[in-house]
């Protein structure tokens, strides 16, 4: 989950400024804040469900963006 972390701090979707989770500070856990800033992701770019899921759906729009 660190990869997502980074992925969505780096490209605006921030986690959290402070703590475990912010920039520079990202963890191995997919927590309410990962499942936050993730939904915010999905919204923003059309992929439905916006569950905060991170499955084949997201997983290709990050891999081909």
């Amino acid at each position: 989950m660190r990869k997502l972390q980074k992925y969505l701090n780096a490209n605006g979707y921030i986690l959290t400024t402070i703590g475990d989770g912010s920039p520079g500070y990202e963890t191995l856990m997919f927590g309410s804040l990962t499942k936050k800033a993730l939904i915010t992701f999905q919204k923003a770019k059309g992929i439905t469900p916006a569950s905060g899921y991170f499955g084949p759906k997201t997983r290709a729009f990050i891999a081909s963006h």
